[in-house]
């Protein structure tokens, strides 16, 4: 069996796809999203104040709310932001990074698979579809945002991660430890999971009875986590990771269990009682608490309601047709009452569905017939890699815990945006629930592979 690349048409394809957004978004100036104006602001006070700060800098210290964009964005997009596009004046150059690194994640997953199922032409003309029928990716490649960024780096903590359960290289650990250092750094859903390496390496360790190496690489997230908290706590008085976690907290899961408990006048009036009594807190620490405390009683007076919403939240991680980036993307209003998710809870969805064109719902029933079917697939892929070799089979449960982790952590938000990170894992199972070879097939090819490989390390 001979090792079969991605084909020139398929490339060209995928450049012609990504630069027709690139130009259609540099001619419409619509690379801003709602979160693109805190990213800048932070580029802009790094280089000119020295001060991570998602508002405009006056040089006075930030009283009460205002202290929350000390940390409402992480270090690791606005320094990108910074050194890429120059702050506003030159984005041209850090979108032209991003859609390099899009097809560069999209080519590594193609091959991978390629090299392995060896694709009829009428396959790759299902894949390139299947790719284009995922709009979030070439959007956000094409948008001051740190999606792209994110996903490159999670694929690499991938690839290092099942190197190292294959080969037990230290080398292999440390760069999956790194990778997972500047993803926590680029978006604070990733945080959290600063603490699975850490309980690892030392399972290791003892298990193994050597390699203490393994402990200490393994403890470096945490550390850095720790580090940053304290980082944090000297600019705020608060040891905290991001604000963004008790501005979620608030504005979304709490705030959606009332919208759906007693309606959105209910609501609103809750969330301003909750701003206005934070508001008269003595110090940011204390203000932070009282939003945790008053967010965490709803969802605990409403358990179920909520249960019922973070689910919701993680199937529309994986369906959402992306209303609001395509939208965003051709200029069109956004309808009033939120995203499709918050308008399903609210019982609007007929009605915010009635006012949209005609050309826009096709396009978004189109998308959300792919993503399920690519759902179907994924799990048809995940069963094959099951019935593959041992190292395969390792692999498929990182790349799934990895799925699951983001959905989790996303859950009420759910929305194609927050599945863009992931979606090239998502891709590489649905590829293989496309067309995968027989484990004698697949066995045939390792062999014959095998010296080549050797020879090349």
């Amino acid at each position: 069996m001979e090792r079969q690349w991605v084909p020139g048409w398929v490339w060209t394809a995928l450049v012609l796809l990504h630069l027709l957004i690139f130009c259609w978004v540099l001619r419409a100036e619509s690379w801003s999203f709602p979160d693109s104006g805190r990213y800048l602001q932070a580029a802009e006070n790094i280089r000119l104040h020295g001060e991570l700060y998602a508002r405009p800098w006056t040089g006075a210290q930030p009283q009460g709310q205002a202290v929350q964009e000390f940390t409402i964005r992480t270090l690791g997009y606005p320094l990108v932001v910074m050194g890429l596009g120059r702050g506003s004046s030159r984005l041209w150059t850090l979108l032209v990074f991003q859609n390099l690194l899009s097809m560069l994640n999209i080519g590594l997953v193609l091959t991978w698979w390629a090299r392995r199922a060896q694709p009829t032409t009428r396959q790759w003309l299902v894949v390139l579809v299947g790719i284009t029928t995922f709009p979030a990716q070439f959007i956000y490649a094409n948008a001051v945002m740190s999606e792209v960024l994110l996903q490159t780096v999670v694929l690499t903590m991938t690839w290092a991660v099942v190197a190292f359960i294959r080969r037990r290289q230290l080398r292999y650990f440390a760069v999956g430890m790194g990778a997972l250092v500047v993803a926590l750094l680029i978006k604070p859903v990733f945080y959290p999971l600063a603490v699975v390496p850490a309980v690892l390496g030392m399972v290791l360790v003892w298990r193994w009875r050597t390699a203490q190496s393994l402990a200490i690489l393994g403890l470096m997230p945490l550390v850095v986590v720790g580090m940053y908290m304290g980082w944090n706590k000297q600019r705020t008085g608060y040891a905290h990771f991001s604000s963004i976690a008790e501005i979620n907290l608030l504005h979304y899961n709490a705030a959606g269990v009332l919208r759906q408990v007693a309606g959105p006048a209910a609501e609103e009036i809750w969330v301003a009682g909750v701003l206005n009594d934070a508001s008269v807190q003595p110090n940011f620490a204390a203000r932070q608490q009282l939003i945790q405390r008053r967010a965490g009683a709803v969802l605990w007076a409403h358990p179920l309601v909520y249960a019922r919403q973070h689910a919701q939240g993680m199937v529309t991680l994986f369906l959402d047709p992306g209303r609001f980036d395509i939208s965003h993307l051709a200029g069109l209003a956004e309808p009033g009452g939120g995203g499709l998710l918050a308008q399903v809870r609210a019982g609007g969805l007929l009605r915010a569905l009635s006012h949209l064109p005609v050309g826009l719902l096709t396009v978004l029933a189109l998308v959300l017939l792919a993503n399920g079917i690519r759902l179907v697939l994924a799990a048809r892929g995940f069963w094959r890699l099951g019935t593959s070799g041992q190292k395969l089979r390792n692999g498929r449960w990182i790349a799934l815990g990895l799925l699951v982790y983001v959905a989790l952590l996303t859950g009420p938000l759910g929305a194609a945006r927050f599945l863009v990170p992931v979606w090239p894992l998502l891709l590489a199972f649905a590829l293989v629930g496309l067309k995968w070879p027989d484990e004698a097939e697949a066995v045939s090819a390792v062999n014959q592979t095998a010296p080549m490989r050797e020879g090349q390390c």
